[in-house]
């Protein structure tokens, strides 16, 4: 096997493993081991090791010195500093799209949204809210409010996985973001800021909660 091949499993390996992390099928604090993933995809050892590392690389697995990997974990205070710093982020994006920025690539992704069926899997369902997110704050047209977002968006889709109980019904996940899409068009910012309050303030309420009540477990 030549290392572009090895490189080009090990991107595919990495794909499978954070689908199933932003799907939830890994609770915080489980354990990822290079032999175990080897085993379960059917690929050699070292190439699963690149894919952990790239998973590290990127904030959705975390190593100690000498340890296997594990899922990132979440406290409390993690979440609030998270959620603190979207509200700065998405109230800014949200009172530029009120005062009369291009809605169109937000409808567009409310769209791709609706696609989205209730008996799909939640990673699915957690994109299209990501991408709704996204959207709004890239409409706000500041780069610089882009990459702030981007350097957050590790967190906050692993969280969604966390979120997975409180939407038992994609479509409910989905109507929320088409009120919140309805303010923005109808462009009053107090208004549409109100709404985006509430839609975050209970995302963060319910993974406070399950944070709190769950301890981390081995998967």
């Amino acid at each position: 096997m030549t290392i572009n091949e090895v490189v080009t499993v090990a991107d595919a390996v990495r794909v499978r493993l954070e689908r199933s992390l932003l799907a939830g099928d890994y609770s915080a604090g489980a354990r990822v081991k290079d032999s175990h993933v080897a085993q379960k995809l059917g690929v050699a050892r070292p190439t699963a090791r690149v894919a952990v590392q790239s998973l590290i690389a990127d904030g959705f697995l975390e190593r100690e010195t000498g340890q296997s990997a594990r899922v990132r974990r979440f406290s409390v205070q993690d979440v609030a500093d998270i959620f603190r710093v979207r509200r700065l982020i998405e109230f800014e994006a949200v009172r530029s799209v009120c005062q009369g920025a291009d809605t169109k690539p937000i409808r567009e992704s409310l769209a791709r949204f609706s696609e989205v069926r209730d008996d799909q899997d939640w990673e699915t369902a957690a994109q299209a809210d990501m991408g709704f997110h996204a959207a709004v704050v890239a409409a706000a047209d500041s780069p610089r409010l882009s990459r702030l977002f981007q350097t957050i968006s590790t967190e906050i889709r692993l969280l969604m996985a966390l979120l997975r109980p409180r939407y038992p019904q994609v479509s409910t996940l989905h109507d929320e973001h088409t009120v919140l899409l309805n303010a923005l068009i109808a462009g009053i910012p107090e208004e549409a800021l109100q709404l985006w309050a509430a839609h975050l303030n209970d995302a963060e309420a319910f993974l406070s909660t399950r944070i709190s009540e769950e301890p981390s477990r081995d998967h």
